[in-house]
C-alpha cells in the first residue's frame, strides 16, 4: 500500500523539503544550496544556525513602544505572526530563546523611530482641545460650530475635554478651525448673546483665543497673555467695563443686557459700573 505524499502548504522556505518532501526543482535546488553553505560554514568553524533572541525582543519591544503595531512590524520584517509571538513570548516556548540569523538580522533592519500617522492612530487631544476652545473664545458656540466642524455638538463637548482622539478627528478638526478663526461668529449666524455667553464661559474657564499660540499642538507651549486681567490667585480672565463707556450707552438708552451683549461681559458686571458712574462722567457721556 502506498502512502498519500502530503502537500506543502507553501514554497518559501525549506519546510517543504525536510517535513513534506516536495521535490519541486526550485525547491530542491533551494535544500541543496542550503547544505552546501553549511557543509562549508562548518568546515570553517563559523556554522551559527541560531542565535540569541533578545536583541531581536528588545528591538521589537522598541518598535512597540514608538507606536509600531505587530502587523506592521510583521510587514516590515518580513516574518511571519507565529514567528514573531515565539519571540516575544519566550516564557511560554523556549524554542524563542534562539532564532536563525536572517530572521534576527530583519527584525534587527526596521528602523525605530515614530509610526506612521493613519486615520485610526489615537494621538494626543491637546491641539484638538485647544482649538475648540479657542473658537468658543471667539464667540462660537458649539451648535454653530457643528455644522461647520462635520460633528454634532454633543461630540464637541466631549473633544473640549478629551485627552486623546482619533488622527482622523483631529484633522478634521484642525481643517475647520483654519476657516473659522478668521470669521466673525455674529456676522455668520451666532447670535450676539450667545457669542457673549460662549466668550464667557471661555474666560471663567481660562481658554485662550487663536492669537495667544505660537504652536497649538504643542503640548509643553505656553499662551502668551493679550491684555486682560486675572484675578489674583486663580486663572480665569476677568473682563472690566468701561464706566464711561457704560454711562454713553446709558445715556443712548440701552439695557443692562444689552450693554452686557455690546462689551462682551455679564449683566452684573453692567449693574456694578452704573453704580460707579459720577455726576461728571454722565455729564461727559452726555
Amino acid at each position: 500500500m502506498t502512502t498519500a505524499v502530503r502537500e506543502a502548504p507553501h514554497h518559501r522556505n525549506l519546510t517543504c523539503v525536510k517535513e513534506y518532501r516536495c521535490r519541486r526543482p526550485d525547491c530542491v535546488a533551494r535544500s541543496q544550496a542550503y547544505e552546501r553553505r553549511r557543509y562549508r560554514q562548518k568546515g570553517y568553524g563559523t556554522w551559527q544556525p541560531l542565535v540569541d533572541a533578545t536583541p531581536a525582543r528588545q528591538h521589537i519591544a522598541a518598535l512597540r513602544e514608538a507606536g509600531h503595531s505587530i502587523p506592521d512590524i510583521q510587514r516590515q520584517a518580513r516574518v511571519g505572526s507565529a514567528t514573531l509571538a515565539r519571540i516575544l513570548y519566550d516564557g511560554v516556548n523556549k524554542r524563542a530563546e534562539r532564532i536563525r540569523p536572517e530572521v534576527a538580522e530583519r527584525i534587527l533592519a526596521v528602523p525605530v523611530g515614530p509610526a506612521p500617522i493613519k486615520p485610526n492612530t489615537i494621538i494626543d487631544a491637546t491641539g484638538t482641545r485647544r482649538r475648540l476652545q479657542a473658537l468658543v473664545s471667539m464667540g462660537w458656540t458649539l451648535n454653530a460650530l457643528g455644522p461647520r466642524l462635520s460633528f454634532h455638538p454633543r461630540r464637541l463637548t466631549d473633544l473640549m475635554y478629551a485627552d486623546r482622539v482619533l488622527a482622523s478627528t483631529a484633522r478634521r478638526i484642525a481643517e475647520g478651525y483654519r476657516i473659522a478663526q478668521t470669521l466673525d461668529p455674529v456676522a455668520h449666524g451666532v447670535p450676539k448673546r450667545s457669542a457673549s455667553l460662549s466668550r464667557n464661559l471661555a474666560a471663567r474657564e481660562g481658554w485662550h483665543g487663536p492669537l495667544a499660540w505660537d504652536d497649538i499642538d504643542d503640548p509643553a507651549a505656553k499662551p502668551e497673555a493679550l491684555g486682560r486681567k486675572r484675578r489674583p490667585g486663580t486663572g480665569v480672565s476677568k473682563i472690566r467695563a468701561d464706566v464711561q463707556r457704560v454711562a454713553q450707552l446709558t445715556a443712548a438708552g440701552k439695557s443692562a443686557q444689552q450693554i452686557a451683549d455690546e462689551l462682551g461681559c455679564h449683566k452684573r458686571t453692567v449693574v456694578r459700573a452704573r453704580g460707579r458712574v459720577t455726576p461728571e462722567v454722565l455729564e461727559a457721556a452726555a
